[in-house]
């Protein structure tokens, strides 16, 4: 078979074209896949950062909640006023770094006289901080008969936070994805 050079020239050229095809192609998939694995990491590592935040968060609710239950007068000294400060500085700062995940939204339409990361309105998720900081500085260091009184408004505060990070963490879908997975893993 005796083959002009000019053919023999344009199949070649054929064959490195579509071998660069298919490399340009096998490319373009592996980057987009790199991109899926670094938007997957990226959002692993947020939603980890927010967990770490929302436990402490649900701790210092916690303790807001038993703290009513204690008695001033059981305590040495200042011991009850000094753990009450205590706890409304680590909800305050608490309060901050939630502003870190959930930024007020509305910025241009209130609060302009405000600081920037407050102008706005404040995200559902840390009213329930806000509203136990309120409760928990409104608990007596003396007297603990009113003190009482605060525990429901401490625990609306808390149901209230727990139901707006349990919208975002969104375990159940997550619960269903990793019975995806397993499920898939089984089947391997």
């Amino acid at each position: 078979m005796n083959l002009e050079p000019a053919v023999f020239v344009s199949a070649i050229a054929a064959c490195i074209s579509a071998v660069s095809a298919f490399i340009a192609v096998w490319n373009y998939r592996r980057e987009q896949l790199n991109q899926r694995i670094a938007a997957a990491k990226w959002k692993k590592e947020y939603f980890s950062d927010l967990l770490k935040w929302s436990d402490e968060a649900m701790f210092l609710l916690s303790e807001s909640l038993h703290m009513c239950d204690l008695d001033p007068k059981w305590m040495e000294g200042n011991e009850f006023f000094e753990t009450q400060h205590a706890l409304r500085v680590k909800l305050s700062a608490q309060i901050d770094r939630g502003r870190w995940f959930f930024p007020n939204y509305a910025v241009g339409q209130h609060g302009a006289h405000k600081s920037e990361a407050f102008r706005g309105y404040r995200p559902a998720v840390l009213d329930g901080l806000v509203d136990a900081y309120r409760a928990v500085s409104s608990i007596k260091y003396v007297e603990q008969s009113q003190n009482r009184q605060h525990r429901s408004a401490i625990e609306t505060a808390k149901r209230l936070f727990t139901s707006e990070i349990q919208k975002v963490l969104d375990p159940r879908s997550r619960d269903v994805e990793f019975r995806k997975l397993l499920s898939n893993v089984a089947a391997a």
